[in-house]
């Protein structure tokens, strides 16, 4: 049995967070959809990839999975999107039926298909995948099996702050069980099964963790100096910084290289993400490669306590959430003292700087600077910039990686 994630035709409601990236690769806790599947299935099982045409060069740099390779035997077909429980992974590989689809709404959740049938419907298989695909196969959805609280689809970037502290839940608890039995970091107090503390992190004295609320979870090579409070859930990622004096109120990720200062809650950093200096970022999703400037805050609650509005692709959306603040797309910058409203969006390369409030649409490659009239970065000074921010971080700003980004802007 195969193993495909698969993204489907629903991925620009994903825009900014994707646009760098598979749908998949988000991060909805610790964990992105594809590492949390690949964490489940057991060891050796294979996983092909299906993404976007503009997107297959650089999917396969990043990856040793096949992508876009049409599967010769029975295979399982798991939507990019869906955060999947393994309990409910579980049931897909050891109960779910040959040749039957579950649907939740519109949208496909998963599929297991013969080989005998994928041959049928090569004619109607696309990378993206879209539901005539599916077509003709049994649906499951009345079964009795209860699927109730067993996965959750992404179905905008809001989704994965809205869930933050369910998913990074599970992801910690299934990180804390996998390190049992073993060696932890002598020199910080680990008292009891809530946290853990890698042998290879330094923590040093005057550091609180708080696991009252939620586990903690600092890995390989972090640093945390002195003096900071950190109040669980939260996911400190391999060599990433928490300086001095700063405070992270859970549900917080913050991923790999990351550099965090000030007082952050309810966030997701995906990766390499500076934020060194105070201000305050909450509830908010920021991609690789973002730049926070000293005192950068977000708004993450109306005055009036009313639900926050996002506009994406310039329809504007009632989120559904009372916190919500900024979603940033890859290589953002914002300089000293911006102030970022309620539900602002921000896509990929933007640069914002002069104080005050900006948008709370920002394109990408959009300089927004307050008193001038908005701009477009020029390609080559973007791409000249993103090569020596991904250097500083060990980085390197592939041909792959410079192709999409030029694919992106030009469509512009």
């Amino acid at each position: 049995m195969k193993y495909v994630i698969f993204e489907d035709n629903k991925y620009t409601n994903l825009y900014p967070l994707n646009l760098l990236r598979a749908s998949f690769d988000l991060k909805a806790g610790v964990f992105s959809m594809k590492e949390r599947i690949e964490r489940y299935l057991p060891v050796g099982e294979s996983v092909t990839l299906f993404v976007r045409d503009e997107l297959a060069k650089l999917t396969r740099t990043n990856n040793t999975n096949p992508v876009n390779q049409i599967p010769d035997e029975d295979a399982v077909f798991l939507n990019g999107r869906v955060v999947y429980s393994q309990r409910f992974l579980n049931w897909i590989m050891n109960d779910m039926s040959v040749n039957s689809v579950l649907f939740s709404d519109d949208n496909v959740i998963v599929s297991k298909i013969s080989a005998d049938e994928i041959n049928k419907r090569r004619e109607n298989l696309k990378y993206c995948m879209e539901k005539p695909f599916f077509d003709g196969l049994k649906n499951i959805n009345n079964t009795n099996y209860n699927f109730e609280n067993i996965f959750e689809i992404i179905n905008y970037p809001w989704d994965i702050i809205k869930s933050l502290d369910i998913n990074l839940g599970f992801d910690l608890s299934f990180l804390i069980d996998s390190v049992k039995g073993q060696a932890r970091n002598e020199e910080v107090s680990q008292e009891n099964d809530n946290n853990y503390v890698s042998p290879t992190a330094k923590v040093y004295p005057g550091v609180i963790l708080d696991t009252v609320g939620g586990e903690i979870f600092i890995d390989d090579n972090s640093v945390v100096e002195p003096l900071v409070y950190i109040k669980g859930p939260v996911y400190i990622g391999r060599n990433a910084l928490v300086k001095s004096g700063s405070r992270l109120y859970g549900p917080c990720s913050i991923g790999h290289s990351s550099k965090v200062s000030g007082e952050i809650s309810g966030s997701v950093f995906h990766s390499c993400v500076n934020k060194q200096h105070d201000g305050f970022i909450g509830n908010t999703y920021a991609s690789p490669f973002v730049n926070f400037g000293a005192d950068t805050v977000t708004s993450n609650l109306k005055n009036n306590y009313s639900k926050v509005r996002a506009v994406l692709a310039g329809k504007s959306f009632d989120t559904g959430l009372q916190f919500l603040g900024s979603i940033v797309g890859d290589h953002a910058k914002f300089g000293i003292n911006t102030m970022l409203n309620t539900g602002t969006v921000c896509g990929i390369f933007s640069n914002v700087a002069g104080g005050g409030f900006p948008d709370k649409s920002i394109d990408s490659f959009e300089w927004n600077i307050l008193g001038k009239e908005k701009s477009l970065y020029r390609l080559d000074e973007a791409l000249e910039t993103a090569k020596t921010v991904m250097k500083r971080r060990g980085f390197e700003l592939t041909d792959e990686y410079r192709e999409l980004v030029k694919f992106i802007y030009e469509k512009k």
